[in-house]
């Protein structure tokens, strides 16, 4: 190959590379960790957090995450329906490394065991579901008892 040609090929797989990791970024779920506030051991979320504007457009988000400083691992949150959620904790059962939400489950990245956005084992290793949290609803908050 001659150092020109050599060149220009090296410009154009730099150039690719750069291109396509900008790309790869946004396709990259993005996890939103919510607000919120602990009085009495209770975590306290607005509804409003499953609330998401992107390009002028309103939608609902799936599932939420919340950090405390009481808890090793996050907590996830599903809206399964207008008047029903789940949280629970991001603990895998099988080995406890922390699971990473995949639209309407969890997954294990170490061992690769499914929990359903329930808590329920969907696929081994793990054989025990996931911690859940109580959760109780007025018009405007969440409350998850810890």
């Amino acid at each position: 190959m001659k150092r020109k040609q050599f060149i220009k090929t090296c410009g154009f797989v730099c150039l690719g590379v750069a291109t396509s990791s900008i790309i790869l970024q946004g396709c990259v779920s993005s996890i939103y960790f919510a607000q919120s506030s602990i009085e009495d051991k209770r975590l306290i979320i607005k509804k409003t957090e499953f609330n998401n504007t992107e390009k002028h457009k309103q939608t609902q988000r799936k599932f939420i995450l919340v950090k405390t400083e009481q808890l090793s691992f996050p907590i996830c949150i599903y809206k399964l329906d207008e008047e029903n959620y789940t949280a629970l904790f991001m603990q895998c059962t099988h080995k406890g490394c922390e699971l990473k939400p995949q639209g309407d489950y969890l997954i294990c990245p170490c061992h690769g065991s499914e929990f359903t956005n329930r808590g329920f084992v969907q696929n081994p290793p793990a054989e025990e579901n996931l911690r859940n949290f109580i959760i109780k609803t007025d018009n405007e908050n969440l409350y998850i008892q810890l």
